[in-house]
């Protein structure tokens, strides 16, 4: 199975629950039939970045764990809130930290990623998979899981909504 990132976008209620109980946090997190209508933008409010989130989140900062910025925010950022299931527990963004997200990764362009995009800087600082000599991975693994990235962000930021992120 492996590490993979979740993330879900919180309404101002279930904000609101999650801070009055951070014990809700995992609950919140793991409970995807509960938003399994759409929004009116297509969108189910959720993020599932598979086992490309750390390779996602070097080719954003050029490092294995910094979260100084807002790039770096986008997958290992936020504070801690509830309890860790396994891989730490789970990390929590509010509103404003997720519209400063949602612009940074709205102005990094494809070819500073692709710039970015080192294999063998990527395996000494055994960056998670380890699977980043494979042939298009970056065209056909990590660029489409950094675009997903971005319309979530983007969605979360117009909907005013915190995100929740766990590494499960």
């Amino acid at each position: 199975m492996g590490m993979t990132v979740v993330a879900r976008e919180l309404d101002s209620e279930q904000l609101a629950s999650l801070l009055a109980d951070p014990s809700i946090a995992n609950d919140l997190i793991l409970d995807e039939d509960e938003d399994e209508d759409e929004d009116e933008d297509g969108s189910d409010g959720w993020l599932d970045l598979d086992k490309a989130w750390h390779g996602v989140h070097f080719l954003l900062t050029g490092a294995a764990w910094g979260t100084d910025n807002p790039l770096g925010g986008a997958v290992l950022g936020g504070r801690e809130v509830g309890e860790d299931d396994g891989y730490g527990p789970p990390r929590l963004l509010e509103p404003d930290i997720v519209r400063e997200v949602a612009e940074a990764l709205g102005v990094v362009t494809d070819a500073e990623l692709r710039a970015r995009f080192d294999p063998e800087e990527m395996q000494r600082l055994d960056i998670y998979p380890q699977i980043w000599e494979e042939s298009d991975i970056l065209d056909e693994y990590l660029l489409p899981n950094v675009q997903q990235l971005r319309d979530f962000y983007v969605r979360a930021a117009a909907h005013d909504a915190a995100v929740l992120i766990v590494v499960q």
